[in-house]
């Protein structure tokens, strides 16, 4: 407010110095409209002095708005916004109070203040929407990329007659606002009737152009369209595909948008599967052939690190699920390429589980339809399942299975006798859309399997599952090798198998048990090609499931911050925990990495390792470079993993702030071990203090118990630390301190140490099934901490921890020493004094030894062996004997040592 008076002030007080020309004529000037939807609508925006800068809205009217339009070629003006209209500019404010007459040719002609470098508030930025500006939307009830066209022209909007409107008008629309390419045209009220203004006009426009403000218009007719001829347009999305370099729109090189840029996908990881998700999604109908090498072109833009795992039936690339596939070496030499097929009588199979299974539809007149018998059987479904290169069928289905489509229906009363290689060629095959009373058909084939990794926190880490007859299933145990556990990988593209055992988290499996007894050479592309014993024969149990980590499982974490999401950054790669190099790290990618973890807005980056201290082992990444689409840091840019020139002082730290569970949030059964970040949810029952006990979580407002299966001494540790009860001593099982009562939460615990809370260490979150209180966890603490630190201490701080006990005994050796020595000092002046010393500081340290020897020879020795407890620690003044027996030090000492012994056996303490 303080600052916009100032300006204000500053403003009137120097109107007066408003001249006929105020810019430097010796200055090249530039003028362009900003952030308006075209290059005649924005922020008025004035290259000056090597910066852009804008103008201050003081006096601004459509005088000084007609100039600028007129110097831009974008007709008269027709609004002149001030107040940041089009939002607030950067830079300098370059001039202020200008006053055109309205037939200057440029801005820079007009009386104003001088021009200069303001530094002003940009709250006050002067706008300008001329004449010729056109700026789209498209208008649905749930999408900002397909809709009923509307146009803007200067201020006013208004339709479009589909009569005048085609492909290359609807290709502008989707660039212009950034929807990727034009996938269909609709015609009538698709998308519904607009109302008010219907555009008289007709757009020339030729596909290249980058707003329909660049395209060419004339009038046209109005009288033949009404808002019933309304024109709709649907673009492939912000992050849809397109198709460059082919004859047609419908072939070429696959390319997905992501912002502004268009990238390539590497054809390693592209499959048919992918390939028939981009021909549907661009309403190409089906895939006729997916091209290797690079036939259309190599590209030149990134080569994006995302490896689609679409399922076939889905009806968008969006949909499908996305993972990072960067250590595939992928060049622009060996980027994914599809020719679609929009023939007639392309069949696919949609909503089941993969390409092979689901609802029967034909491609026909450029839509999928529907596939209608109520005498559907399965040599009916044979050829499809043939036609579509999926084996031969299982099952053919004559109901909604696969839900009820809402296409046209395009053939019914489909005969065939099982040997034709096509659906058309069938003896029976009725195009007849009007019968409507027959159901819908469906199919499942022999080749419909699929293989996933469940539970291991990532597509390359889990339990391994098949998907076969409708279900998934895992697979058991028995002979289970390396060598198996390979081709899995192999299959999901996930790198190699590696030999690790995965966290007890990674549970057991339900459903049936699919394969026993696999045999893998290691040369199979499939794990269903593997030597095995029959499908569902088995005499294996869930607790037998296999669980497999590739080297192309990754995980993200935060060490040594104050909370999960705070920390050095610490990525998890081909088996092996390492760090992340802070050179060129920037917001994008630590809020990237924010959003991974599911945390809050990035609050901090550090770029040293001075906060949250160094790492050890490798340096995985270095040169990350995310655009903020990303869901994950491995689709980022980056140099390959391992390559780097840092070390560990420049190991990256993030904080962002933790996101609290709301109210409405469903909370899963972990959740009841962390009810907050403290250790209000955490106890230790049964033992002699607060540091050591059984082990007791708060679920639920009720206490539970902790399993022992897995419990060793650094999930204790983790108990310890959480309760700032120092470093453990003992992790102890077998309810050693008494069973619990109440629900067991956690079983199979795995924490390596570092946790800060019990709650981050993976496990399984019940333990009713294989537990009960006989095995309820324990720790004993070496004590509280003297500290009473807001937060629990990090793992720096615990390591620190191991050397306290070593410490404590040191201190209190030295402590009695001292105070053995001040008790010598004592006796020794005692002593001095009876043999006529005249002072109590020594002369030399002679004297100091001798009267030490002295003092020695003049304690009596021991002769009762019935001495009782402390006599031998009587205090020295009590001794007059002056006898002296030539073996009394030994004596002392044998009789110290004998009633120390008969004492210990006698079960007295020191």
């Amino acid at each position: 407010m303080l600052r916009s008076f100032l300006t204000l002030t500053a403003l009137q007080l120097l109107k007066c110095r408003t001249g006929s020309s105020q810019a430097d004529p010796s200055e090249a000037v530039k003028l362009r409209l900003a952030n308006g939807g075209s290059r005649c609508a924005g922020r008025v925006e004035i290259h000056y002095r090597g910066k852009w800068g804008t103008v201050d809205d003081y006096s601004w009217d459509l005088q000084d708005a007609a100039v600028v339009c007129r110097e831009l070629g974008c007709g008269t003006a027709v609004s002149a916004p001030g107040s940041a209209h089009f939002g607030e500019g950067s830079g300098p404010v370059v001039t202020y109070n200008v006053q055109c007459s309205g037939n200057e040719a440029a801005l820079r002609d007009c009386k104003s203040a001088s021009w200069d470098h303001y530094s002003w508030s940009h709250s006050a930025d002067a706008s300008a929407i001329c004449s010729d500006h056109r700026f789209p939307r498209l208008v649905s009830l749930d999408s900002q990329c397909s809709g009923r066209l509307e146009i803007q022209f200067g201020t006013t909007w208004g339709t479009v007659c589909e009569l005048h409107w085609d492909w290359n008008d609807a290709s502008v629309v989707c660039q212009q606002l950034q929807c990727g390419v034009a996938v269909s045209v609709g015609k009538g009220t698709y998308f519904g009737e607009g109302t008010g203004l219907l555009r008289s006009i007709k757009f020339d426009c030729k596909g290249n152009e980058t707003s329909l403000t660049d395209c060419p218009i004339s009038p046209v007719n109005q009288n033949v369209c009404t808002h019933m001829n309304d024109v709709g347009v649907s673009c492939s999305g912000k992050h849809g595909p397109r198709l460059v370099g082919g004859e047609e729109r419908c072939s070429g090189r696959v390319e997905v948008l992501h912002g502004e840029q268009w990238g390539t996908l590497c054809d390693i990881h592209f499959g048919l599967e992918d390939a028939s998700v981009v021909c549907e999604h661009l309403q190409c109908g089906a895939v006729k052939e997916i091209p290797r090498n690079s036939p259309f072109g190599q590209g030149t833009g990134p080569v994006w690190k995302e490896n689609y795992r679409c399922r076939g039936n889905e009806s968008r690339v969006t949909e499908c699920p996305v993972t990072s596939g960067e250590n595939f070496n992928c060049s622009h030499g060996n980027v994914a390429s599809v020719i679609c097929s929009d023939e007639s009588w392309s069949l696919r199979l949609t909503n089941g589980g993969s390409r092979c299974d689901g609802r029967v539809e034909i491609y026909h007149n450029g839509r999928w339809g529907r596939v209608q018998d109520s005498l559907w059987d399965l040599s009916d479904a044979t050829v499809v399942c043939k036609q579509l290169g999926c084996g031969v069928a299982i099952a053919a289905y004559t109901f909604a299975n696969y839900g009820e489509s809402e296409g046209p229906v395009w053939v019914n009363d489909v005969q065939c006798g099982g040997n034709e290689s096509h659906l058309r060629n069938c003896s029976s095959f009725a195009m007849n859309s009007s019968l409507n009373e027959s159901v819908g058909v469906g199919v499942l084939c022999s080749e419909h399997k699929q293989l996933r990794l469940s539970d291991g926190g990532s597509p390359c880490a889990g339990r391994v599952e098949i998907y076969y007859n409708g279900t998934w299933g895992s697979v058991c145990d028995d002979s289970w090798d390396l060598t198996d556990a390979g081709v899995v990988c192999k299959q999901l593209h996930c790198g190699k198998a590696l030999d690790v055992t995965l966290p007890a988290s990674c549970g057991p499996g339900s459903g049936p048990v699919w394969l026993e007894g696999l045999e893998c050479s290691g040369e199979e592309s499939y794990l269903w090609q593997c030597p095995s014993e029959y499908w569902g024969a088995h005499d294996c149990s869930h607790k037998e499931d296999v669980k497999i980590m590739c080297s192309e499982h990754k995980e993200l974490r935060l060490v040594k911050g104050k909370h999960r999401c705070e920390g050095r950054i610490e990525v998890f790669y081909n088996g092996t925990w390492g760090t992340v190099c802070s050179e060129t790290l920037d917001r994008q990618d630590a809020e990237v990495i924010c959003k991974q973890l599911q945390c809050g807005p990035l609050v901090s980056i550090e770029y040293s390792s001075r906060t949250f201290g160094e790492g050890s082992g490798r340096i995985w990444l270095d040169e990350i470079e995310c655009i903020s689409h990303e869901s994950t840091i491995w689709q980022c840019q980056t140099d390959p993993w391992g390559q780097h020139n840092c070390n560990h002082r420049e190991d990256a730290g993030v904080s962002c702030s933790e996101r609290k569970i709301t109210k409405g949030q469903p909370k899963s059964e972990k959740d009841c071990g962390r009810e907050s970040d403290s250790d209000v949810g955490l106890r230790l029952i049964g033992g002699n203090t607060n540091c050591s006990g059984r082990v007791e979580i708060m679920c639920k407002n009720n206490w539970s118990t902790v399993c022992d299966d897995s419990w060793d001494m650094a999930d204790a540790n983790v108990v310890c630390r959480q309760l700032h009860c120092g470093s453990a001593l003992l992790a102890t099982g077998g309810a050693a301190f008494g069973q619990g009562e109440g629900d067991m939460w956690f079983d199979e615990v795995r924490c390596t140490g570092s946790e800060s809370f019990l709650s981050d260490c993976p496990s399984l979150a019940s333990a009713q099934s294989d537990c009960d209180h006989k095995e309820d966890a324990s720790v004993i603490c070496s004590g509280p901490e003297l500290s009473s630190a807001a937060f629990p201490p990090t793992p720096a701080e615990h390591e620190d921890n191991i050397t306290s006990i070593p410490l404590v005994i040191g201190i209190t050796i030295s402590i009695l020493l001292i105070c053995e020595f001040i008790a010598l000092i004592v006796v020794m002046r005692r002593q001095s004094s009876r043999k006529g010393f005249a002072t109590g500081i020594w002369g030399s340290p002679i004297d100091l030894y001798q009267a030490i020897y002295e003092e020695i020879e003049n304690i009596p020795p021991v002769k009762d062996p019935a001495l009782t407890r402390g006599s031998a620690l009587r205090d020295y003044d009590d001794a007059e004997t002056t006898d002296n027996d030539p073996k009394g030090d030994d004596l002392l000492l044998d009789r110290v040592h004998d009633d120390f012994v008969t004492r210990e056996s006698a079960g007295g303490d020191m």
